[in-house]
C-alpha cells in the first residue's frame, strides 16, 4: 500500500512539475532588471509570452519598454500639451513634442479624434487633459464610460482614478486613457470598457503606480510586427504591470500612436521603441518627464 500511493504521489508530482514547466512557457513574463538613467528615472525591458490557449494560434513574444520614474527625486517633473490651434490641441510627433519641452522622456498619451493624418492639423481630445494646472480637454461627463486619468498635483503627487473622481481644479498634470487595467494591486481589466481594443493583441502604452504612488511607470508595448512583437491584450497589459509592482495601472492610446522616447542629450531625443507604422504618428496629446543627470562619479 505504502508503494502505491508513493507510485500515485511521484506520478502526480510529475504532473504538476511538466503543468508548472508548460504554464511557465507561455505565461512568464521575463524582465531585464531596472538600471539607472537619470537622476530618479531607471529604465529596464521585459517580454510578455502570448498563451495559445486563450490568445489562439502559437506562442508569441511580446516586448516591452519600460521607464521607473522617482515621484519624489529631485528635479522630476512633468509636462503634458498645451492647448493650441482651433479644437483642443495640434497634432505632432512624440519627438517633436520632447524637443519643444526638452524633456528627457516622452510617451503618447490621450486617445484623440480625428486620426489619423500624417501632419499637424487640429484635434479633439479624448478624456481629461491638464497641461500646467489648465485643463485643454474636460474629462468625460459619461456615467458609463468614465474614463481612466493619471492625474499629477503639486509635489507629484499622483493618483490614477476614474474621471469622475479626479478634481481637475487641483491637478498640474493630467492624462486620461480608456480603462483601469489594475487596481489595489489586483487585475480589473475583465470589467474595461471596449474602448482600445481591449480582447485582441495590440501594441499599448500602459502608466501605473507602485509603492503608495511614490513611482511612476511608463510603459510601452510593441505589437503588430510580425516575428517580433505581437502586443498585448488588456489581461497581458494588466500582468506585466502586476509583475513591475504596480497597485494601479491604465491604458493610454496604443496602436500606431504607441511610441516612447529619450533624449540624453536635451532636444535630441530619439525613439526607444518600434511604432507599429514603421514611423511616428502625429498624435494629439503626449506626457514628458523633465529629469537630471545622473552625478558623476568622483575621480579615483
Amino acid at each position: 500500500m505504502r508503494r502505491y500511493k508513493a507510485i500515485i504521489s511521484a506520478i502526480m508530482f510529475l504532473g504538476l512539475a511538466l503543468q508548472a514547466q508548460a504554464d511557465d512557457s507561455t505565461s512568464t513574463i521575463k524582465q531585464s532588471g531596472f538600471s539607472p538613467l537619470y537622476l530618479g528615472v531607471d529604465q529596464e525591458t521585459a517580454t510578455i509570452p502570448s498563451n495559445p490557449t486563450t490568445t489562439g494560434g502559437p506562442a508569441t513574444i511580446s516586448h516591452a519598454y519600460i521607464m521607473r520614474i522617482d515621484l519624489k527625486a529631485p528635479g522630476i517633473a512633468f509636462v503634458t500639451t498645451a492647448h493650441s490651434g482651433s479644437l483642443e490641441t495640434v497634432s505632432e510627433t512624440t519627438s517633436q513634442f520632447a524637443i519643444d519641452n526638452r524633456v528627457r522622456v516622452a510617451i503618447n498619451a490621450n486617445f484623440f479624434s480625428p486620426c489619423c493624418n500624417a501632419y499637424p492639423e487640429p484635434k479633439d481630445v479624448i478624456g481629461l487633459l491638464v497641461s500646467n494646472g489648465k485643463v485643454v480637454s474636460p474629462a468625460t461627463t459619461d456615467p458609463v464610460q468614465s474614463e481612466a486619468v493619471l492625474a499629477i498635483t503639486r509635489g507629484n503627487n499622483a493618483v490614477i482614478a476614474h474621471g469622475s473622481a479626479v478634481d481637475a481644479s487641483q491637478v498640474v498634470t493630467a492624462v486620461a486613457g480608456s480603462a483601469i487595467l489594475v487596481q489595489d494591486g489586483k487585475d480589473t481589466s475583465a470589467s474595461s470598457p471596449n474602448e482600445g481594443d481591449p480582447l485582441n493583441p495590440n501594441p499599448r502604452t500602459v502608466v501605473g503606480l507602485s509603492d503608495h504612488n511614490r513611482y511612476l511607470y511608463l510603459v510601452v508595448i510593441d505589437g503588430r510586427v510580425s516575428g517580433y512583437s505581437r502586443g498585448t491584450t488588456n489581461a497581458q497589459s494588466a500582468a506585466l504591470m502586476l509583475a513591475l509592482g504596480c497597485d494601479s495601472a491604465l491604458n493610454l492610446d496604443g496602436g500606431g500612436s504607441t511610441e516612447m522616447v529619450r533624449a540624453d542629450t536635451l532636444g535630441q531625443p530619439y525613439i526607444v521603441n518600434n511604432p507599429s507604422g514603421g514611423s511616428e504618428r502625429y498624435d494629439a496629446a503626449a506626457l514628458g518627464v523633465h529629469a537630471l543627470e545622473l552625478p558623476k562619479p568622483p575621480f579615483q
